[in-house]
């Protein structure tokens, strides 16, 4: 909500806030192929996809996935996971597998990705999945995550693609 509104609505200031603070959109062609065609000389296979995630970064004061205490990306999939992880630049291209078996992507872990559980463990409300990652990351910034929570955690990002990355979308949430 705008600074107006809670302005005018001054019971909301006794729960915890949190704020975007940078956000990334890109758009790409509906064709699979026609994606796979254009990055073919390209290391990461949506380079349009980490785009929206540098506006998010860059808007947010964010220099690299380190300074994020958490992510929360749309794995509707197990390969769109894998794509977040390299495309975040948690791993190099290809090696996103490296940080699933050590463990960095856990709860306590480098940099832990969907501890809400992600789609499989909270739905997948078509349309709406992108307000449920923003909802479990202003959670976390505001410490009030539960059974998931990362401890400390004061900066988070999203993920989220619809279409085989036609549509993407990233934000950063942090306290306010």
């Amino acid at each position: 909500v705008s600074d107006r509104f809670l302005a005018a609505h001054p019971e909301l200031r006794q729960r915890p806030i949190s704020r975007i603070h940078g956000w990334g959109h890109r758009t790409a062609g509906l064709l699979l192929e026609e994606k796979l065609e254009r990055s073919s000389d390209e290391p990461l296979m949506f380079p349009h996809v980490t785009e929206a995630i540098q506006d998010a970064f860059t808007r947010a004061g964010v220099g690299t996935v380190d300074d994020l205490d958490l992510i929360e990306t749309h794995d509707c999939f197990t390969a769109s996971e894998y794509m977040a992880i390299d495309h975040f630049g948690i791993t190099p291209p290809g090696e996103s597998w490296r940080a699933i078996e050590s463990g960095e992507l856990e709860i306590g872990g480098r940099i832990p990705v969907n501890p809400s559980g992600g789609l499989l463990g909270g739905g997948h409300p078509v349309g709406a999945t992108g307000i449920r990652m923003l909802l479990d990351c202003h959670k976390q910034v505001t410490g009030t995550a539960g059974g998931y929570q990362v401890e400390g955690a004061r900066r988070a990002a999203t993920l989220n693609i619809g279409g085989s990355t036609t549509t993407t979308v990233s934000f950063v949430v942090g306290s306010a």
